[in-house]
């Protein structure tokens, strides 16, 4: 503190403030000890001077004369052909933001103790900028304000920030490559728009967006963690359709995945599917009686509420069915006949076409596991034929409504799936005309993946958790079918040629060296490499399935043992094959499968299976019900046995 004589008249002390406090109105006590500072000052840590000409600074007026040299340099600037100078006029909107700035925080600050506690905090803490704005139309604002009202604002992730531009970049990505496979969000959403409606919305396009984002390839190793963090707390709170259709985004495009990390998607599809069902979105006609306010939608709204329960529904049956469980069918839900038949006539033909061939797919599922898969009876394994081609007929029926070439082969995987329970059947009862279409099956859906992904319709790195299933199970068909005695029943070649051109599509949809993609393709080539790979020390073949409760994913994972056995260290884990020796008729493991097996069903299977076909909601999708589905399988010996 500089020191200042304090004028004395008489024996009296005259009191001087410091400039500061002088300033601010406030008391001082610096006139007790000139050579220190005053305690506003020291508690404040400002700079305590005592100035005998200073005059107390009006902010307004201040501010009034900036705004007027402003104007002043504007004027200059419209007539005069030679421009002022730029650097002064920077310096003078700065000096004037500088200012507001200062003053606005300065006034929130004093008020923010008091708007905390409050519950009319989050209006009356923006009321300033929002009526300031309110005045201002787009005419009256100046050509660059007019641009930054509009203009993408960086957001943060638990202290990680991310650019306009790169989230710009992000948002083009998604509408452009990834949005057409799910198209539940407006192609003109903005992210402004985007976090307006839902924060969690926002990271989720964002986080979808950064799987291929080549300019910042660090995003894919920093935001998913925060992403999920989000999910979990936002789980918790009110549940809203922009809330829904994030939650479908992360589940149709999830995160890359390391071998040690938890399965993110398959608990998160039934959370999500009773979230839109808490909101009435499975019962269009009767949304208001699942709402608190008073809600009016619009067709166009119930639409979008329709479509967004239309994909709730198929991402989770395609995640049951990826991670080999069964299902509820899809036109099971709703169970009122004239609710559900709104549903679906306010969904779109893509939307329904895909549920179409997904609900056959679940009930082939349903329908193969209730006649018994763990230990199969020669009577059982005739059953899974009968079955088999009943259902490859309700897809190959499904299947002449296709519009597209993806439309094409979503039909040829459902047609893949519904085959790959042929491997369940011992080897001695395998038909060769069931392999060889297997196989061809197997090759037509790798190479439609490549036609697709070379056509553009669809990027291999932007597919999502369907596609990865839809390639690695292909190839782990094709791989059991050349390592053993099968390949003498398939086109050799064309199934080779098939497999090396899923092994390098693998690589081209891996988005990180430890994801699934990755990890699977090097374990598709350890396999073909290997010669221990369906054999048993002694050497003989091993071609039944020992991994027989995953459905589907029973081939995928079965071979996943083999490779794990040898490359792994899990040797002698899992047990060995069963049924290896299995004999139609008298041999001694069809008796030990029937001892084992005595609640197999018998092949009567009218009465069994009738009122499990015979659903109202089949003739919605064009499928026959009743007495015509066994007809056109069976024949006319109905109900007689095969």
């Amino acid at each position: 503190m500089s020191e200042v004589t304090t004028p004395q008249t008489g024996d009296k002390q005259v009191k001087r403030a410091c400039t500061e406090c002088r300033q601010q109105k406030a008391r001082c006590d610096a006139y007790l000890d000139p050579d220190n500072p005053c305690s506003r000052c020291r508690k404040m840590n400002r700079q305590c001077t005592i100035s005998e000409p200073f005059r107390r600074e009006h902010k307004r007026k201040r501010m009034s004369e900036l705004e007027h040299q402003t104007d002043e340099l504007q004027e200059r600037l419209r007539p005069s052909s030679q421009p002022a100078p730029t650097a002064l006029l920077e310096h003078t909107w700065a000096a004037v933001n500088d200012q507001r700035t200062a003053e606005s925080e300065s006034r929130l600050a004093s008020v923010a103790p008091f708007f905390r506690d409050a519950a009319i905090a989050p209006v009356s803490f923006r009321s300033f900028s929002q009526a300031a704005e309110s005045l201002q139309t787009p005419e009256s604002l100046p050509h660059d304000q007019q641009a930054s009202a509009t203009a993408t604002l960086p957001r943060s992730l638990e202290g990680y920030t991310i650019d306009s531009r790169d989230i710009d970049a992000m948002f083009q990505i998604y509408f452009r490559d990834y949005a057409g496979l799910m198209p539940i969000l407006d192609p003109s959403l903005t992210p402004n728009a985007a976090y307006a409606l839902s924060p969690f919305l926002f990271w989720a396009i964002i986080g979808v967006g950064c799987r291929t984002y080549y300019k910042n390839p660090t995003l894919l190793g920093v935001l998913p963690s925060k992403i999920k963090t989000l999910a979990l707390l936002t789980m918790g709170s009110n549940t809203t359709l922009p809330i829904v259709q994030a939650y479908l985004l992360i589940l149709y495009w999830p995160f890359p995945k390391a071998s040690a990390a938890t399965d993110f998607t398959f608990p998160f599809s039934a959370a999500v599917l009773h979230m839109a069902m808490a909101m009435g979105l499975h019962l269009p006609v009767s949304s208001q009686e699942f709402s608190k306010v008073q809600i009016r939608l619009s067709e166009d709204e119930s639409k979008k509420r329709a479509e967004t329960w239309g994909y709730c529904m198929l991402v989770y049956q395609r995640s049951c069915f990826c991670k080999g469980s069964p299902a509820t069918p899809i036109v099971d839900v709703p169970h009122d006949l004239d609710q559900r038949r709104t549903l679906f006539q306010k969904i779109s033909p893509k939307l329904k076409f895909e549920l179409k061939l997904q609900d056959v797919v679940t009930r082939c599922c349903i329908a193969v596991s209730q006649n018994g898969l763990r230990v199969m009876s020669s009577e059982q394994e005739r059953s899974l034929d009968t079955l088999l081609n009943l259902f490859q007929a309700q897809i190959a029926s499904v299947g002449l409504e296709y519009a597209s070439d993806l439309d094409h082969h979503y039909v040829q995987m459902a047609t893949l799936s519904i085959q790959a329970f042929n491997l369940y059947k011992s080897p001695t009862a395998q038909d060769p005309s069931s392999l060889y279409d297997l196989c061809g099956s197997a090759c037509q859906v790798i190479e439609s993946f490549d036609n697709l992904d070379k056509a553009g319709q669809i990027s291999l790195p932007a597919s999502g958790v369907y596609f990865y299933f839809g390639l690695i199970m292909p190839s782990h068909v094709l791989l059991r079918l050349l390592k053993t005695s099968f390949s003498r029943y398939i086109d050799v070649e064309r199934a080779k040629a098939a497999l090396f051109l899923g092994i390098s599509l693998h690589k081209r949809m891996s988005l990180q060296n430890d994801d699934l993609p990755a990890r699977n393709g090097v374990a598709l080539t350890q396999l073909w490499n290997s010669n221990r790979a369906f054999r048993k020390p002694n050497g003989t073949e091993a071609v039944a399935l020992r991994i027989r409760s995953r459905l589907c994913g029973s081939v995928l994972l079965d071979s996943l043992v083999w490779w794990r056995e040898e490359f792994g260290g899990f040797m002698g884990v899992y047990p060995p094959p069963l049924m290896e020796n299995h004999n139609a008729q008298d041999g001694p493991a069809s008796t030990t499968a029937n001892s084992l097996n005595d609640n197999a069903i018998p092949l009567t299977l009218k009465p069994d299976y009738a009122s499990f076909l015979d659903d109202p909601m089949l003739t919605e999708f064009g499928l026959p019900g009743g007495d015509d589905i066994f007809s056109s399988v069976w024949g006319d010996g109905i109900g007689e046995t095969v």
